[in-house]
């Protein structure tokens, strides 16, 4: 949803920095304090003490935006291989012990689409004890031949697992369509056969061009001291080797119209009741790596779109013929990535047996053909009043997910990966300048005249029923052979080239 997608915080204040941290940076938010080591790792700190705990995650812009066909899954198997043993502590058994004698509650690494990050919590009197803990593990895994054969086996399994699940066909079969030109940058998971065959040479080479201090960033955050903070980092990180820039060259980019038309899919969809189906009409969004500014305009737009007594909920409502039961079970999302942005609406509706395919093509037909031109028609669509209340909503999500040093340890991370530090800190006073200028400079370049990705999920006993007339309307099926791209005859012989 969109109020979590967008994080800030709105508390601005000078921070008063002791005289040690002489390369701090300023930031514009109370007790987050920003630092630089000479080989190029940033260093964000995050004080409040509210509980004796340090929460300490470090993050590498890597992940699936980094993949070629030939190497897609590698960074999710890396990623594993961190806590397979490093210099100081040789095998899994010995880094588990670390964790368990640090007292660690929880602890994970993730690999995404756009971010390969790692993170625990400990009590804050063990703050060195986990700092160095990262130090080890991101900078010297040993990379063991043995662990490595394994641990293909696992991430094997994980990707295997989902083939026949049908929310990650569903979800590879959208990324697939919505980014034909580059697949395989969206899909963290990767290819069975890239992993399957991976090589100790591959991953070191991931290691060499991506995990490196000028391309991570180190997020402490709880009961700790700044200075402190700053002073074991120089200690345990300052000597780990700054390389090469791995996104000097600009990132040939996905396609901004991926569709040459509308595109209607439908898929039988086991989790669903026979009594309701889901619609979903999707449009590529704007990327925070092409285009900033429209990015606060798009999630403005969303917050217009999710007002129950909006012009897009109202209007859906009054559409009968769509069978929408609520007002509630239709929504407006959008989440700013650096490189894969999408626009999504959708609404469940009843009577899922009854002209489903026609219903669907409906609720697309609203939103282009009737709410946008009302929308880019009417100069006074949008009130003082309902921007005022926006504006309010927006400072009372940004404190609720701030009141931790772990929400904004958290949400500062994702800014400095999707977009920048300076994205976070200036968010709301940039979404306060987006006005109805904004609103149909952003319908216009995104929604207006484009073609969408529209699904459907049903019951498959609903979908026999009217499996013939999907057919007719110009649907076609998802299934699990056509849903990855790995397995797309258009997509092997990238995969096979070097």
């Amino acid at each position: 949803m969109l109020k979590n997608s967008k994080r800030a915080v709105l508390c601005a204040a000078v921070i008063v920095f002791s005289v040690f941290a002489l390369s701090a940076k300023k930031t514009p938010v109370e007790n987050v304090y920003h630092y630089t080591l000479n080989n190029g790792l940033n260093v964000y700190v995050i004080e409040n003490h509210a509980a004796p705990l340090a929460y300490i995650e470090i993050a590498v812009k890597a992940g699936g935006i980094a993949q070629t066909p030939q190497n897609a899954g590698l960074f999710h198997l890396y990623e594993h291989m961190m806590f397979k043993g490093n210099s100081k502590y040789r095998d899994a058994a010995a880094v588990q012990r670390a964790i368990s004698d640090m007292g660690v509650p929880n602890w994970n690494g993730m690999t995404s689409a756009e971010c390969v990050n790692y993170f625990f919590t400990v009590p804050s009197k063990l703050l060195r004890d986990g700092m160095e803990f990262w130090s080890y593990a991101i900078r010297e895994p040993l990379l063991d031949p043995a662990e490595f054969e394994t641990e293909k086996k696992v991430v094997l399994s994980e990707i295997e697992g989902g083939l026949s699940d049908p929310d990650t066909i569903y979800s590879n079969d959208l990324r697939k369509t919505l980014f034909p030109k580059y697949p395989w940058r969206t899909d963290a998971a990767g290819a069975p056969d890239v992993v399957r065959n991976a090589t100790i040479d591959q991953i070191k080479a991931i290691q060499k061009e991506y995990y490196i201090p000028n391309n991570a960033a180190l997020f402490v955050g709880g009961d700790v001291n700044p200075d402190e903070v700053y002073k074991l980092a120089q200690e345990l990180y300052g000597s780990w080797q700054r390389g090469g820039d791995p996104w000097e060259k600009t990132l040939d980019p996905q396609l901004d119209e991926p569709l040459p038309h509308v595109t209607y899919q439908v898929m039988p969809y086991d989790k669903i009741s026979p009594q309701i189906a889901q619609i979903s009409v999707m449009f590529r969004g704007p990327d925070a790596g092409r285009d900033v500014e429209s990015t606060y305009s798009a999630d403005v737009t969303g917050y217009l779109f999710q007002d129950p007594q909006g012009v897009y909920v109202k209007t859906m409502m009054d559409t009968k013929e769509i069978g929408i039961p609520d007002q509630q079970y239709v929504w407006e999302g959008y989440q700013t990535t650096r490189a894969t942005s999408v626009l999504n609406f959708g609404s469940l509706v009843t009577d899922p047996e009854r002209n489903l395919p026609q219903r669907t093509q409906l609720f697309l037909a609203t939103i282009t053909d009737t709410i946008v031109p009302q929308i880019l028609g009417n100069k006074n669509m949008f009130t003082k009043a309902q921007f005022d209340r926006i504006h309010q909503k927006m400072k009372d999500n940004w404190i609720n997910d701030s009141e931790t040093a772990a929400q904004i340890k958290g949400n500062l991370r994702f800014w400095w990966i999707t977009a920048s530090d300076d994205y976070y800190y200036h968010y709301v006073e940039n979404m306060m300048k987006v006005d109805k200028k904004g609103v149909d400079g952003f319908l216009t370049k995104y929604i207006s005249g484009k073609n969408a990705l529209v699904t459907v999920l049903v019951n498959p006993s609903v979908y026999e029923q009217q499996k013939q007339a999907f057919a007719d309307a110009g649907f076609t099926e998802i299934t699990k052979d056509t849903a990855f791209w790995y397995e797309d005859p258009a997509y092997k012989s990238a995969e096979a080239a070097e």
